[in-house]
């Protein structure tokens, strides 16, 4: 099945089939052309600001979504995670399949051997426990994981999935907080998008970039926004001030 798709889609086949829809529509195919800015608005965005400016501005946009944010040193961030599981009344709780090193870059290596008074299930990086994976983040009350970016213009955190943080990590838990360093703040998605591409040249390798602008929300009945109809209810954004 896998050799016939990848023939399907082969180069010859596209272009013997985009000739022939040319063909039928009588007119020629449309050349190609590299894309070509009209302007250069998306840069503009929030250009003015940065440091203490662009964090005020990201935390105003990030509450305007019903996401919090909060900013901590790396050395406050185990006992304000404790303080958070005790004040949601988290019994179940699921961490990516990080290594130690990646915690240990936020001074948590062993807050996540352990945390306190929940029980951990961990993101499996194995393709054969992707439902096992699905069914831990379905139940977790919280699920606790890391970002790359915040967009200061919208509010929004962006999430590679990989094999150790998955999609449904990010959507299916009750409560879902991202840990995020100061120096992933960014004015726009257009930037955000630039470093991703220079990531992926570098070898990056994702599925999917997962832009999560707060908890989730749906105002398709009669017009009523209603928070976590299809996703966790609750979003935190924690910035990691001295990162």
């Amino acid at each position: 099945m896998t050799d016939l798709l990848a023939q399907a889609n082969s180069k010859e086949n596209r272009e013997q089939f985009l000739n022939r829809l040319a063909k039928q529509a009588g007119r020629p195919r449309h050349a190609v052309k590299p894309l070509a800015p009209v302007n250069d608005l998306p840069h503009q965005v929030l250009a003015d600001q940065e440091g203490a400016d662009l964090l005020a501005t990201a935390k105003k946009n990030s509450e305007a979504v019903a996401a919090k944010v909060v900013v901590k040193p790396a050395a406050e961030l185990a006992a304000f995670l404790d303080q958070y599981l005790k004040e949601t009344g988290a019994k179940r709780l699921i961490l990516p399949g990080v290594t130690a090193k990646r915690w240990a870059q936020y001074e948590l290596a062993d807050w996540a051997k352990q945390p306190a008074g929940v029980t951990v299930a961990r993101w499996s990086s194995d393709p054969a426990d992707r439902r096992q994976n699905a069914e831990n983040a379905n139940q977790a009350d919280v699920a606790v994981g890391f970002a790359d970016y915040l967009i200061a213009a919208t509010g929004t955190i962006t999430v590679p999935t990989s094999p150790a943080q998955g999609r449904a990590f990010n959507y299916l838990p009750e409560r879902y907080l991202a840990i995020v360093p100061q120096s992933g703040l960014v004015r726009s998605t257009r930037q955000a998008v630039e470093k991703y591409e220079a990531a992926y040249q570098d070898g990056l390798a994702s599925s999917a970039l997962n832009f999560i602008s707060g908890p989730s929300n749906s105002g398709d009945i009669e017009m009523e926004l209603v928070v976590g109809v299809h996703g966790p209810v609750e979003c935190t954004y924690l910035v990691v001030s001295d990162r």
